[in-house]
């Protein structure tokens, strides 16, 4: 599918690969794929005999925004079809793509007998593709070997490893497997136990997938052998040592062909079921565990864990008091017990996490115990919180939740006027130098204001300011004394060192192959073992970043930070703002401030257009496809969820919902970044209580941990973005 993404033209350069790859339409080299398809959908209609060429490029239009059918129909019937490469590699990808694996094969075949060098090298990787998909081994390998002499150099050794995989002879694919870059040499082993599987030796491949932690491989083999008590092994026995690896997605999958028979067997797929988010299965599970006699503390606190996790709170409160009987899981088992009582609202929740910091005072839980009590008296609005934060305090002074309880009980007496009591917990919190330090200078500031020492307040700000220059703090302690934003030097215009142009070129064939899970694995490669140089660290994070592998280019751009701080180039390398042009058209389309978008893309994704979250948010802006159908109905917008990867409609539909939750706020940023995060509902609900009219006091006051470092983390991405890009600045 990647065959027409052909922008990626350092392929040609990196390995003298012979011209006639067509470029791309320019608003598709410009990540815009999705306003390149619906251009050339309107051009296609309003033309009432198109040529090839208007058609040619209204299907590459159309297969790079996903839209599979519309480009088979585009193409199909054409007379001219069979004797146009350019046409034929389109379709095949389309035809791939909705599983016409053969006819796209055969597609990919028409379309390398018309073309010569690297495009013909390119549709026989195409076509090997399909073969295989097709299940087709033998005429797999014969389009593998095509492509291999066709001259991809550059990436050889993964088509050397994809040959080598359909290959029965083990002195042929041992041949194949020498010499292998450090991305294909990573997978080399996973290659070698198919080659032995494909060769009949089945004992060995098993054998090499479990050494490998390929567990769903070893134990298929395992069951195709007959060895059910082996399956059995490794599926349950081995499971209870540990999750490791894939193993929390492979229980649950392979149970029904294995089903659990004893308690410990139905404990370990328990678990497995509550890593996977499914909860009423898991309490099934741990539920059949009880009923076959595990009575023990650890699974009775499991299964109170489970009940919990699923809203049975009264059931899981009988589960936690049971698992007490257990001195080994008791002091736990009491503290859940007591959490869950505080979420009933029960009267005896404020007893029970008392009771238990001082029945266990040498556990780790009994500073959180505390905290738990008065951050839930805190919530109900009972100023009985005031004396459990501070015998937190008092008891486990060192303690993190202690540090938040100062925080918190410093705010509450500011709020009273106790002005002076706040100062000495926000400066005791400096002192020790603990997690809120920063937070607490600059309240700090914030008190010497609500004094009327403005001077003193602009002293306090400056010196946080001169210590965390780059931290949300520091920036907004910049901000609050009035001094100018951070400036920060421009870099040399210098051309990627050889070595990078090699690995960036070696990972565009790739993709221009197609070969998706090759790239991942190269990408991971590249990652893994970071150029020593500085300008070859940053060339390769800018070219990561630039290709859509945002978090891998973000993360060289932290090693290029820890060396050298200062570094402009490294600072814009972590902060980077690819396809600056599209983000910012969807940002003012919707009348968003650009640089705002920005810093939420790089805190959403990290600027990875593929990147999915475990709740199934996807893209740019990590959009839930239940959100993104929302935005498309109202601004009556064609969309499916596959197409939320494509940059420019994530982008469209994220700076549509931001821009009406800002509505919805009234224009109030901080709040849309939060409802943004964590939804409307709550943040309605914290912007009633009392001080949340202050910004800097509803940045703090934010109950969920998670809603308000996102925050501050996007505010920070903000004002580091207009330093760092002050030509986006209006």
């Amino acid at each position: 599918m990647v065959l027409v993404q052909l922008a990626l033209a350092a392929v040609l350069s990196s390995q003298g690969a012979a011209p006639g790859l067509a470029a791309p339409d320019d608003s598709t080299v410009a990540a815009r794929p999705w306003h390149t398809a619906e251009r050339w959908r309107r051009t296609v209609a309003r033309e009432p005999a198109p040529t090839r060429d208007v058609l040619v490029a209204g299907a590459r239009a159309q297969l790079a925004a996903r839209r599979f059918e519309h480009t088979r129909s585009l193409l199909a019937a054409q007379p001219w079809l069979p004797g146009d490469a350019d046409a034929l590699g389109v379709i095949g990808e389309a035809e791939f793509a909705l599983g016409m694996h053969r006819s796209a094969a055969d597609r990919f075949a028409a379309a390398r007998r018309l073309t010569v060098g690297a495009q013909a090298a390119l549709f026989a990787v195409r076509e090997a593709v399909a073969r295989e998909a097709t299940g087709s081994r033998e005429d797999a390998v014969a389009a593998w070997r095509v492509a291999r002499l066709s001259g991809l150099t550059a990436i050889d050794d993964w088509l050397r490893l994809r040959e080598a995989r359909l290959t029965d002879d083990t002195a042929a694919a041992r041949a194949l497997l020498r010499t292998l870059g450090p991305g294909p040499a990573r997978e080399a082993g996973i290659v070698w136990a198919a080659v032995l599987l494909g060769a009949g030796d089945s004992a060995a491949a098993q054998r090499a997938y479990a050494q490998l932690g390929r567990r769903r491989e070893a134990i298929g083999i395992a069951l195709g052998r007959g060895d059910s008590v082996a399956a059995r092994t490794m599926l349950y026995g081995d499971a209870a040592l540990g999750f490791r690896g894939d193993m929390a997605e492979v229980v649950p999958e392979l149970a029904p062909l294995l089903p659990p028979r004893t308690a410990s067997d139905f404990v370990v797929l328990a678990r497995a079921l509550r890593l996977e988010d499914a909860a009423s299965q898991a309490v099934a599970a741990v539920r059949q565990a009880l009923a076959r006699g595990d009575s023990t503390g650890p699974t009775l606190l499991l299964s109170g864990d489970l009940l919990a996790d699923a809203g049975h709170l009264w059931s899981a409160e009988r589960a936690y008091r049971a698992a007490v009987a257990d001195s080994a899981v008791a002091p736990l088992a009491t503290y859940r017990r007591a959490r869950v009582l505080a979420r009933l609202g029960d009267a005896g929740a404020a007893r029970a996490l008392a009771g238990f910091a001082d029945t266990h005072p040498g556990d780790s839980a009994a500073p959180s115990a505390l905290y738990f009590l008065a951050a839930h008296l805190a919530e109900r609005g009972d100023r009985a919180a005031d004396r459990w934060y501070a015998e937190l305090i008092r008891r486990y002074p060192d303690a993190r939740v202690a540090s938040l309880a100062r925080f918190r009980l410093a705010e509450a007496m500011q709020r009273r006027g106790r002005l002076d009591s706040a100062a000495v917990l926000y400066r005791d919190e400096v002192q020790r130098a603990a997690a809120q330090e920063r937070a607490a200078h600059f309240a700090l500031g914030r008190l010497a204001l609500a004094r009327g020492d403005s001077a003193d307040a602009r002293v306090t700000w400056t010196a946080l300011a001169a210590r965390d220059s780059l931290d949300y703090y520091g920036l907004r302690a910049r901000m609050a004394a009035g001094l100018p934003p951070p400036s920060i030097g421009a870099e040399a215009d210098a051309p990627a060192p050889p070595g990078v142009v090699t690995a960036l070129g070696r990972l565009d064939t790739l993709r221009l192959a197609g070969l998706d899970s090759e790239v991942v694995a190269e990408v991971r490669a590249l990652v893994a073992g970071p150029p020593g140089d500085r300008a070859a660290l940053l060339a390769l994070s800018r070219g990561l970043t630039e290709r859509g592998f945002g978090a891998a280019g973000v993360r060289l751009g932290w090693i290029a930070f820890a060396r050298a701080p200062a570094d402009p180039g490294a600072l814009r390398a972590v902060f980077p703002w690819p396809h600056r042009d599209a983000l910012a058209a969807e940002a003012r389309e919707f009348g968003v401030d650009p640089l705002l978008f920005a810093a939420l893309v790089r805190q959403e994704s990290v600027f990875a257009t593929e990147a999915e979250s475990r709740a199934g948010a996807r893209g740019l802006g990590q959009l839930l496809p239940s959100t993104a159908a929302e935005v498309a109905r109202r601004l009556a917008v064609s969309f499916e969820p596959e197409w939320l990867v494509l940059p420019d409609l994530n982008l469209h539909l994220a700076a549509a919902h931001l821009a009406h939750l800002m509505d919805r706020f009234d224009g109030r940023i901080d709040a849309a970044i939060a409802a943004y995060n964590a939804g409307a509902t709550p943040v309605r609900r914290w912007l009633s209580r009392p001080g949340m009219d202050d910004p800097d006091e509803f940045v703090e006051l934010i109950p969920y941990r998670e809603t308000r470092g996102y925050l501050r983390a996007v505010q920070r991405n903000r004002w580091l973005y207009a330093a760092l890009y002050p030509e986006a600045v209006e």
